[in-house]
């Protein structure tokens, strides 16, 4: 499992929005070039939050992330998805 790469992946999604305009409408392709295994790609390309955070990345980013492509509106969702993932504790 390659933390660094799906972090790299992240960072470049939330912080350059030509690569979010390309995650969002062809998320394989954009993931391709970051050296990731399926099952990483997976996680990303699902929003897999709990799998994400289990596998040590960022929440920073895993927030991020989830801002940038399903907005402000779903925080409510994406806590939920976290403490879900906690056993109920944020």
């Amino acid at each position: 499992m390659s933390v660094h790469g799906m972090e790299m992946a992240l960072y470049d999604i939330t912080t350059k929005g030509a690569v979010r305009k390309r995650f969002v409408a062809e998320p394989r392709e954009v993931l391709s070039g970051y050296g990731l295994e399926p099952p990483e790609q997976a996680m990303l390309e699902g929003l897999d939050v709990p799998s994400l955070l289990d596998a040590g990345v960022s929440p920073m980013l895993t927030i991020g992330l989830w801002m940038c492509v399903r907005g402000p509106q779903a925080l409510p969702e994406y806590l939920k998805a976290v403490s879900d993932s906690r056993g109920g504790k944020v």
